[in-house]
């Protein structure tokens, strides 16, 4: 009611000032026939509204930061916009991962589709993710003294083993099943075979993709293509001479490559999308949206926000209870967490689905807990680079009775039943307590197995050979029914609206709005070890399996970053 009055008031204020405001829209229409879009190192799918105060706090990081959602509404107005041309990007390096680059690929080829021109200066050079963004468009420049690297793609794994052997520390896993391979960093001194060979199926996956678009931009077979990997690194003008680029511009000449003039004929991304979703009166009354319930990082009872069971619990509560919210964006990141977190956020997705419609969209990977919590989703849309999968369950023993003893520390323990330290490091398991261990994960593997065949709608038996703890690229995931559709947040947005029971006219408006709540808090302790040494790195694999309990639904720690 009162958010209702004082819109009231503010919309009558404004009709006072509606000429001068119409008169300013019409001097300050954008004529510029091209579009330049000045990208921002680090690249995200979408932003998440803060409260006033974290915004203040994190003002020099979104300053940072680009976001993939705000390229779409661009896109979306440049293709209906008759006196636009074209659109050039601006790329410098970027820190994102291979789904938001295939994201922004496609409103290359999107544009391009729909008659525009589009145009991508490369002013730092680039490496894979940039040339595999910068090959979708019509023409690719680059700063004369830049470079070009194409190394090929790789992805290294450091294994601790030997390193907590010295220490007197030693880890025992128990994980099901065989591509379950979390606690392998820490456990083993080499790499596993199932190991090897899932890692092996994404490097080959992603290596696929980047050669398709630069043989696409070559015009040659990718057999050939993969030949650019033996000379690694190209200076610019050599980058030109093997078709990888079409010229030699600094950024301020961009104007004059596209055959513009320098001051009229290109306007910035940040002013044309400004002026096109300017308004001057606001609703009075709160329009039906799409809530987005984002679960992003380790899943866990405490720590990050965005993780917290809490946190998503309260946020799926919301938008169940929420008339206005007419369906719900489950947007997973994550690579997993505690197994009974995962569980009670799965619990609230199903009661969410029992009154509204719930769609996921996975973002660079949803695998384990993050594949869980949104396996009774009524449509799973993923890139075709992200990682999901990773049906399985793993946990991690420690054992430092050897340490203990170096350091002379005795442990003498009192029981009132006969596996009362079942969890204590000063000595290993016997038989059956490894039994019961083993127990427990049978019977958690076997349920998740079964969630996601109930979830899936098919039989348990066609789901169990596409677990076994085993990590997919969602183009695989999606051939094997894992996954529903291919494609970024645009289109798990418009497959839920697909699925609203609305007449069409409502659909057409709905609009996204992230439900979350937030916290100023301090990440937890295992969060401040996430440094690049890969010592500290195996450190740190180790404290999250050890505190999350008997039974933890992870796997992004056993998966290297494919660089």
């Amino acid at each position: 009611m009162l958010r209702a009055l004082y819109r009231s008031i503010r919309n009558l204020l404004c009709v006072v000032v509606l000429p001068v405001w119409a008169i300013a829209r019409l001097l300050g229409r954008p004529k510029a026939p091209w579009v330049v879009v000045r990208l921002k190192p680090r690249l995200i799918e979408a932003r998440q509204p803060l409260p006033w105060l974290r915004q203040i706090l994190a003002a020099e990081s979104l300053r940072r930061t680009s976001s993939l959602a705000a390229v779409r509404r661009l896109a979306d107005y440049v293709i209906r916009d008759c006196g636009v041309q074209g659109v050039a990007f601006v790329i410098p390096p970027l820190h994102a991962g291979w789904s938001v680059c295939v994201g922004l690929r496609e409103q290359l080829l999107r544009l391009r589709d729909e008659g525009k021109k589009t145009a991508v200066l490369l002013p730092r050079g680039g490496g894979h993710r940039e040339l595999f963004v910068a090959s979708a468009a019509d023409r690719i420049y680059l700063a004369p003294q830049s470079t070009i690297t194409l190394l090929g793609l790789s992805a290294q794994s450091h294994y601790v083993k030997p390193m907590l052997q010295k220490l007197g520390v030693e880890v025992e896993p128990f994980a099901r099943k065989e591509f379950k391979t979390a606690a392998e960093r820490v456990s083993r001194d080499s790499m596993s075979e199932p190991q090897r060979e899932q890692l092996q199926a994404l490097l080959d996956g992603h290596t696929t993709a980047l050669l398709d678009a630069l043989s696409e931009r070559t015009g040659t077979p990718p057999d050939e293509t993969r030949k650019l990997f033996e000379t690694a690194v190209f200076r610019a003008q050599a980058a030109v001479d093997a078709r990888l680029a079409d010229g030699l511009a600094y950024e301020d000449e961009l104007p004059r490559r596209l055959d513009v003039d320098a001051k009229k004929g290109t306007v910035e991304a940040s002013r044309y999308l400004g002026y096109k979703e300017a308004k001057l009166f606001k609703p009075l009354r709160r329009q039906p949206y799409i809530a987005v319930v984002a679960i992003k990082g380790a899943i866990s009872e405490s720590g990050a926000p965005q993780g917290r069971r809490g946190s998503i619990v309260a946020a799926l509560r919301h938008a169940r209870r929420d008339r206005r919210a007419l369906g719900v964006l489950l947007w997973v990141d994550s690579p997993g967490g505690s197994a009974e977190a995962s569980d009670l956020i799965h619990r609230e997705v199903v009661r969410v689905k029992e009154k509204k419609p719930v769609v996921a969209y996975f973002g660079e990977v949803a695998a384990s807990g993050g594949y869980y919590v949104a396996a009774h989703a009524d449509a799973i849309v993923a890139q075709p680079l992200g990682l999901t999968g990773s049906i399985g369950v793993v946990s991690a023993r420690l054992l430092a009775s050897e340490l203990l003893d170096r350091i002379g520390v005795h442990t003498e323990v009192l029981r009132t039943g006969p596996y009362a330290d079942f969890h204590s490091a000063h000595r290993p398991l016997s038989d059956e307590e490894r039994a019961i261990m083993n127990r427990e994960l049978d019977a958690f593997y076997d349920s998740f197995v079964a969630l996601v065949a109930d979830g899936r709608g098919r039989p348990v038996a066609d789901i169990e050979p596409l677990a076994r703890g085993r990590v997919w690229l969602a183009a695989e995931a999606h051939r094997h029914g894992l996954i529903d559709e291919l494609g970024g947040m645009d289109a798990a947005m418009e497959r839920l609206k697909q699925t609203i029971e609305a007449p069409e006219r409502v659909r057409e408006r709905l609009r996204p709005m992230v439900v979350a709540t937030y916290r100023l808090e301090p990440p937890p302790p295992a969060a401040q070890l996430r440094l690049a040494n890969p010592v500290l790195e195996g450190f740190r694999e180790l404290a999250v399996l050890i505190s999350e309990g008997p039974a933890v639904l992870y796997h992004a720690i056993s998966i290297p970053r494919i660089r």
